[in-house]
Order: C-alpha cells, then sequence, then structure tokens
C-alpha cells in the first residue's frame, strides 16, 4: 500500500496550464508524426520564427509577424526534441503554477518565448538563415525563474549561493557542448533570452 500511495504522489494530477501547454505541444508533434514531413514542413511555414524574414508588411496570415515571436515555441524538429523540452516543463511548471497560477505560467511561457526570439534575431551567429522552433526558450524561462526564487532567498536570508552559482555554471557548459557538437541545431540565444526572461519574473514576484 504504502509504495502504491508514493507511486499516486509522483504521478499526480498536473496543473492546469501545464497540462495545457503540453498537451497542445504533443498533439502538435502526434500530427508531424502521423502525416509525416510535409505537415511538419506546412506548420513550419506558419508557426516557426524567420530572423531573416521579419517583415510586417508580409504576412500568410494576419498578424503572423508578431505570432511568430511564440508560436515557434509550439513546434519542434523531432518527437526527441519535443520530449527534452516537454519533460523540462513538466518537471519545473508544476511548482511554478502551484506558486503563481496558471495564467502567471502561461504569461511567462509566452514571454519567454518572445524574449528567446528576440535575442535569437539580434545577437549575432551563423545559424541566423535557419528559421528556430521549438520550447527550449520557455523551458529555460521555467528554469530561471525556478533558479531565480532561489537566488532572491538566498540573497535575502544571506544563505550560501555556492548550489544556485554551480546550477548556474552547470547550465552554461551543458549550452557550450550543445553548441560545439550540434552549431546549427541549438539556439543558445533563445536559451539566454528566456533564463534571463526567467529570472526577471522571479526578481519581480520574490
Amino acid at each position: 500500500m504504502s509504495s502504491r500511495k508514493k507511486s499516486e504522489n509522483i504521478f499526480n494530477r498536473l496543473p492546469a496550464g501545464v497540462l495545457g501547454l503540453v498537451l497542445v505541444i504533443f498533439i502538435l508533434e502526434v500530427f508531424c508524426q502521423i502525416f509525416g514531413v510535409d505537415f511538419r514542413s506546412f506548420l513550419l511555414t506558419y508557426l516557426a520564427f524567420f530572423p531573416l524574414n521579419l517583415d510586417p508588411n508580409y504576412n500568410l496570415y494576419p498578424g503572423q509577424f508578431y505570432i511568430s515571436f511564440f508560436s515557434y515555441a509550439f513546434l519542434h524538429i523531432n518527437f526527441f526534441h519535443m520530449l527534452v523540452n516537454v519533460s523540462i516543463i513538466l518537471a519545473v511548471g508544476k511548482r511554478i503554477e502551484e506558486e503563481i497560477g496558471y495564467i502567471s505560467l502561461i504569461n511567462l511561457f509566452l514571454l519567454s518565448s518572445i524574449l528567446g526570439a528576440l535575442f535569437f534575431l539580434l545577437v549575432p551567429s551563423s545559424s541566423k538563415h535557419l528559421p528556430m522552433l521549438g520550447a527550449s526558450g520557455a523551458a529555460f524561462g521555467f528554469l530561471g525563474y525556478w533558479k531565480g526564487k532561489e537566488l532572491f532567498f538566498c540573497l535575502t536570508k544571506e544563505l550560501s549561493l555556492q548550489p544556485v552559482i554551480m546550477f548556474f555554471l552547470v547550465l552554461i557548459l551543458a549550452n557550450f557542448f550543445m553548441v560545439l557538437f550540434f552549431p546549427f541545431s541549438i539556439a543558445w540565444q533563445a536559451h539566454l533570452g528566456g533564463f534571463l526572461c526567467g529570472v526577471l519574473v522571479a526578481f519581480i514576484h520574490r
């Protein structure tokens, strides 16, 4: 009975905001898996962020120029790409939503995606000719909020900052090696923008 109860505690009901975001991302990826490359390319045309083709006067649908700053976060390159980002959102998003509510969580997701797109647009990179897609900017926004709250708590209580600093260093090293081995597949600028957005929101909610 005790092992069953522990299992139920681990897999208990997800909050509405996290569940809604994950369902949209997962359903889009399932459709891409079912309907193939052509369908994924179709969604990419309408949802991805194209840094070299940003023209407010050229829209395939009304408002695409503005919507693409966050719509890219719901589409992924493949199932594994989606799984990595969704895992972070599930792991960190639940505790964030329990603290700030589902509306603020969704706002954090969108703001982190937007700031990630802005960083991808403004920071020089050799991958600017490629479209950007994936929820990694938002996922790093969640990580930024989570560790940002811990950082400000430690500063307020005059506690050791070593665990937070170590986490930041590990995150920087992880991004360095990802860019080193996958130079055209990792939008590190979006990771940085999303993470800074999360820290900023944590500062506001401190």
